[in-house]
């Protein structure tokens, strides 16, 4: 379990000052709403210390509380993407806002490697008027939220959302239902309404309004937590072939995607048994009862070292045994057949 940012790259549409110098400036609040004083600088991709780049929501948030990217000013809309080189197991997202958050946002997820994609949530102040839907402060589980549009705090805003929130919750995390939710190849948030600080004037008396200063979004972390996906059949993974983590400040931990399999499974993400284990159908792990759900060896005489799942000679047996033999070692069994060393013709493509 870990970020799964840390080590690849966040892809946006925008960074501040990739073309030229950009000023800005924001307002924060105190206890009571009433603007501090303003706080401005400036960006530029040019100059390592005044640039915002993507990379800076995946750098260490303890380390270098911070840095943070800032997307151009001219950028009404905004993406966040994460593209993983394998499926992952997705939990939760966290993510801290340097600018107000945005008024509309969605989140959403792809198991496909960006081909299709779905909601896990939207957020709005007004989730009716925005996007037509209900608000899950009045009715849970609804897949709006306006828990956090709100502009305040201006700075320093989080974003919560859990993959397993209501109206979804499975006990077994292995399940059909379970993957379906938190298996992923891709994330993004797509930010689509920013939104300015609407301090109130800091001193006493009538005083103008505070001139309106130009948007942008900015963020100072993306943590996106979550794990390999391995069907509950094994404890660490190592790097999927050909990734080389990307190296960033205050990074030491990456989650790497390819499983290291026990319980006599194979593959990636442990999907499958091991050669000469498929007198079962292979199962994922029981996460609720523990159950490891083992792979079962094929007990073929010797006479083999990989065998394959039949399900017509497991239903034959009663649920038994589906192990059988392939062509190649039926016919390798052959002389042992005749010489009556193995059973008779039928039983000899299964696997006693």
């Amino acid at each position: 379990m870990g970020n799964l940012a840390h080590g690849r790259a966040l892809q946006t549409e925008t960074a501040c000052g990739r073309h030229a110098a950009e000023p800005f400036c924001a307002y924060a609040e105190d206890a009571q709403r009433r603007c501090k004083r303003l706080a401005c600088g400036r960006c530029s991709a040019a100059h390592a210390g005044l640039a915002h780049p993507p990379a800076a929501m995946a750098d260490s948030p303890f380390r270098l509380p911070r840095t943070w990217w800032q997307a151009a000013q001219d950028a009404p809309q905004e993406t966040i993407r994460l593209d993983l080189e394998t499926a992952f197991y997705f939990t939760h997202l966290i993510l801290v806002f340097k600018s107000p958050r945005p008024a509309a946002m969605v989140l959403e997820r792809s198991q496909d490697f960006g081909e299709t994609w779905k909601p896990y949530k939207y957020f709005a102040a007004n989730c009716s008027a925005t996007f037509g839907l209900e608000d899950d402060v009045k009715q849970r589980g609804a897949i709006c939220t306006s828990r956090y549009s709100s502009p305040f705090p201006c700075t320093r805003g989080e974003v919560i959302c859990r993959a397993l929130s209501p109206p979804y919750a499975v006990e077994d995390p292995y399940s059909a239902e379970a993957q379906a939710q938190l298996k992923i190849t891709n994330l993004r948030v797509r930010l689509l309404e920013r939104q300015g600080c609407p301090c109130l004037p800091a001193g006493p008396g009538p005083q103008p309004p505070n001139p309106p200063l130009p948007l942008h979004y900015a963020v100072y972390d993306f943590i996106v937590k979550g794990s390999c996906f391995c069907n509950g059949h094994a404890d660490h993974c190592v790097p999927v072939a050909g990734f080389k983590p990307l190296k960033a400040a205050g990074v030491f931990h990456v989650v790497h995607g390819k499983c290291m399999c026990k319980h006599n499974t194979a593959g990636s993400h442990c999907q499958h048994c091991a050669p000469l284990y498929n007198d079962q159908p292979w199962q994922a792990a029981d996460g609720k009862t523990g159950d490891p759900k083992e792979c079962q060896s094929c007990k073929c005489n010797g006479h083999a070292d990989t065998c394959h799942f039949d399900m017509d000679a497991w239903l034959a047996s009663g649920n038994r045994s589906g192990g059988v033999l392939s062509a190649q070692h039926r016919r390798a069994a052959l002389p042992a057949l005749q010489a009556g060393l193995l059973p008779g013709p039928q039983e000899a493509l299964l696997c006693p």
